[in-house]
């Protein structure tokens, strides 16, 4: 099949490029980082076709987005907290990108969407384990609420153009080439000063922390294997780590004792993060899909390999 990756740059999108390839499709990835900057796709730039250029030039992306049988819309501004200080950060690289994506494909009769969302559309659910269906989607943060106004976008443009969309709700993916996130934060403080660490928040937050291998596997999978018109599923490892035990994990892991631990206080690491992320994943278990790994053997595997880098 003819892939378009937006967004194929980053962190997600790059693992995605790789895996694609590897399955020998044809894949072409558009992100405004320029093609010698795009370090993660290294090793791969010369089996993709590779255009730098910015989702908000509408024009530009009509013409470019052409002769694709599926669209992954992987591009989002990847610093959640960044929206506190830049309110319109997340509409025109969420929402407003979102829609040039749509409209593109509408113009070229493109009908297929794979689209990452996040556990931030639930805001503090009302159910945990939070289910696909959980109502009352409050976003707390202007991450979260760019990612819900782009779900509603694609569900629209899909009942009205004949698209097909299979949305994810994710985890936090973590794995090889992590760039950001608490357990490159914690690294980095360690290193600075392998006496003290500092957490935010009360260390209390749970959250489901999904391996990037079992991400791939179970949107792979869901896009062979679930056909409504919106296709929409948690996707994770269906349990949580603590931020307390990934401190402690890390201690084991680079054989620091005696560490100074102090919390910032609060249930939240900073204002509009959710203190629980704790995703039912039973809808992609039904599917036939499981991940291979827990959320502190993902947390454990991303500790070794950002430990490497």
């Amino acid at each position: 099949m003819k892939f378009v990756i937006t967004g194929g740059a980053g962190f997600i999108g790059s693992s995605l490029t790789k895996r694609l390839v590897k399955d020998g499709h044809n894949v072409t990835v558009i992100d405004k980082v320029e093609q010698n900057k795009a370090f993660r796709l290294s090793t791969i730039l010369n089996k993709i076709t590779y255009k730098c250029f910015d989702l908000q030039d509408l024009d530009l992306l009509k013409k470019e987005l052409k002769d694709f049988d599926v669209v992954a819309h992987f591009s989002a501004s990847a610093d959640i907290a960044l929206g506190r200080t830049k309110t319109d950060v997340d509409l025109k690289e969420g929402t407003i990108v979102t829609y040039n994506v749509l409209e593109s494909m509408r113009t070229n009769k493109i009908n297929q969407i794979v689209f990452p969302s996040t556990s931030a559309v639930y805001g503090n659910p009302l159910k945990i384990p939070t289910t696909e269906d959980t109502g009352l989607l409050f976003p707390t943060s202007l991450y979260g609420s760019s990612k819900l106004a782009a779900e509603g976008l694609i569900s629209a443009f899909c009942y009205l153009f004949g698209i097909k969309s299979w949305i994810f709700r994710l985890g936090n993916v973590v794995g090889p080439d992590l760039q950001r996130g608490v357990i490159k934060d914690f690294i980095k403080k360690l290193r600075e000063d392998p006496k003290k660490l500092e957490i935010l928040g009360d260390g209390l937050q749970q959250k489901d922390f999904v391996y990037m291998s079992d991400f791939l596997n179970g949107l792979l999978f869901a896009f062979n294997n679930s056909h409504e018109v919106i296709n929409v599923f948690n996707l994770s490892s269906g349990a949580t780590t603590s931020v307390n035990k990934i401190a402690e994990m890390l201690f084991d892991a680079m054989k620091l004792k005696n560490v100074q631990v102090s919390y910032t206080g609060g249930k939240s690491g900073w204002p509009g993060d959710a203190p629980i992320v704790h995703y039912d994943i039973s809808k992609i278990r039904k599917l036939g899909w499981n991940p291979k790994y827990t959320s502190d053997e993902a947390v454990g595997l991303a500790i070794q390999d950002t430990l490497m880098m």
